[in-house]
This record gives structure tokens, sequence and C-alpha cells, in this order.
């Protein structure tokens, strides 16, 4: 008997050699009924509640497709049984090199002179709009797990001295990355010309990036955020951005999405703004789905996956 596997959006087709003679996919045109049917569930992010579960007696594994996972009630499937799972590992390089491209952007000012080129104007701020040459600056990173520590090895290859606050750090991590420990966030702002965030959302680190911290920065400097939308305290930094404190931004995430059209940011001309695709290449799409898939599988065989967010029996 094949298992019988929920998802709420198309998958890549490149994943289905993975499930063949294995599992049967089920949706996301199926009616919601069927569900009640399904042993697993690969979540691209979809809301998992309590009474959403209950509508799966069968289920034994949600799968998440990313590494966020605010979509779940760890807890509700932790009293039901449900294994939850998740792949830290699948967007790290693609994240860090869209971090990376936003830095450069930041610092080059590369979308407002596109804007400016497609309206037919041409070195309208030449003398009074200028971009950060980025060798020997200081590039400051909050958290610094897989894709921070991947940014870090990028921007020193640039010539950037890297420095870097997260509590997790070990020293020997950091000599490994050639980068220095800084114990303050607020010391970390006032030397860093770039400011990259990669912290995971939590209450202690909703607004991190606020009003305060942004008069630490250096005035003229840019911040880059690639991690969570709570991070940062957007109308703060749009203040920031409006008075010169800040440069520049580059933001891929946001407290709400999508934007909302009357948000302050999208009429500034010095932020570069993407829709929260940091992950969406083709290479770091299909790894985030291999691993889903391979975490769901080793749950319905009975083994346990090596990314999970709760501890259940396995049957």
């Amino acid at each position: 008997m094949m298992f019988r596997i929920w998802i709420d959006e198309p998958p890549l087709d490149s994943i289905r050699p993975l499930l063949d003679q294995v599992a049967v996919l089920v949706g996301p045109s199926a009616p919601i009924k069927e569900l009640a049917a399904c042993e697993a569930a690969l979540d691209p992010g979809a809301p998992w509640n309590a009474a959403r579960m209950d509508r799966a007696p069968k289920l034994r594994v949600i799968s998440r497709i990313g590494v966020g996972y605010d979509n779940i009630d760890v807890q509700a499937a932790t009293e039901r049984g449900i294994l939850v799972c998740y792949t830290p590992h699948g967007p790290t390089l693609s994240t860090a090199e869209h971090a990376v491209a936003l830095i450069f952007a930041a610092a080059k000012t590369i979308a407002y002179a596109d804007r400016e080129v497609r309206v037919g104007r041409w070195h309208t701020h030449f003398f009074t709009l200028k971009g950060m040459e980025l060798r020997d600056r200081v590039l400051g990173l909050v958290g610094l797990g897989r894709i921070g520590g991947h940014v870090a090895q990028i921007m020193r290859a640039v010539g950037m001295r890297v420095i870097a606050c997260d509590p997790q750090l070990a020293s020997e991590r950091a000599i490994q990355l050639g980068l220095t420990k800084i114990e303050h966030l607020a010391d970390l702002l006032a030397q860093s010309d770039v400011v990259s965030l990669h912290a995971p959302a939590s209450p202690e680190t909703r607004h991190l990036i606020n009003a305060e911290s942004l008069r630490i920065m250096k005035r003229g400097s840019i911040l880059i955020n690639t991690a969570r939308g709570s991070l940062v305290d957007e109308h703060a930094l749009a203040e920031a951005l409006q008075s010169g404190q800040l440069a520049s931004a580059g933001l891929d995430v946001f407290e709400r999405e999508p934007i909302p059209p009357d948000h302050p940011l999208l009429t500034l001309e010095n932020v570069v703004l993407t829709d929260h695709i940091a992950s969406h290449t083709w290479a770091g799409h299909h790894r985030l789905y291999e691993m889903a898939v391979h975490h769901a599988l080793q749950a319905l065989r009975g083994e346990k996956p090596d990314c999970t967010l709760n501890d259940v029996p396995m049957p």
C-alpha cells in the first residue's frame, strides 16, 4: 500500500520520482475531506492549526518546505502525536546569495538607477547620490547561522571586514570564518557600514532594529534584511532612510506580506525591495522540496528525521 501525502500547492515535477512506487500526492485541487485519508503533509506555508489537524486523524507527520514554521501549531501537533519537521539547510545558499545581491544593489544604487534610465532620466543625481565602495568597509552580521556564515565568506572575499553578534557563536567558528565576534548588538551597529540581519523571529527579537538602534548605526550606513520582517520597525526604518541616517536598505521580508500599498517604504528611492524570494532559485526550491519529501518518508517508515521541531513517539 502506498502512502498518501497531502500538499497545498502544485509540487515541483522534479520531486515526483522521489515518490514513485512509494507515495501519492493528494492536492492541491483535492477536496479538503481527502485530508482525512492522508498520513503525511508537505507544508509550503498553509495554516496548520488544531482544527485542521483534527480533520486528518491518520496524519503522522507535517514536513515543512522551508525554515520558518509560524504557520504550524507545533504544540497542537505534539498533543496529537504528529511529528513536525522542517528544512533549515535547504535555502542556505540561495538566501545567502540574495543577501549579498541586496548588499550590492543597495550599496551601488542599482535599483534607483534602473528606474531612472527606464523613464528617460540620465545622471539626475550624478553629483549628489553616490554609492558605497565595499572593500575595507565593515559588515556586521546579526545572527550567524548557516546563511550568515555563507554571507561572511562571500563578503570577506570582496575585501570587507566582517564582525558578528550571536550569543550562540563559538569562538572557534568565528576564527574559522575569519571574523570578529562582538558581544553586544549596540557595539556591532556602531562599527558597521553594512548591517545584515540573520536572526530568527521570536518575541525577544521583535523590532530588534528600531528607532534607538537605528540612531546607533553609522550615518550613511546600509541595512539588509533577508531573515524575518518582525526584526525591523519599518516605520522607524523609513524615517531613518528619509533623514539620511541610513544611506539605503535592502529588504526581502516584511512585517506584513504582501507589503501594504500605502506603506511609506514604497515611496522611497533609497530602498531595494524584493517579495520574499531569497530562496526562490530552481536549485534552492528543489532542495527544499527534496529534503521535505525525504523527512516525510523517513517518518512514515518509522525513522526519525534529523530536523524535527517536536518529540513524539515514532511508530
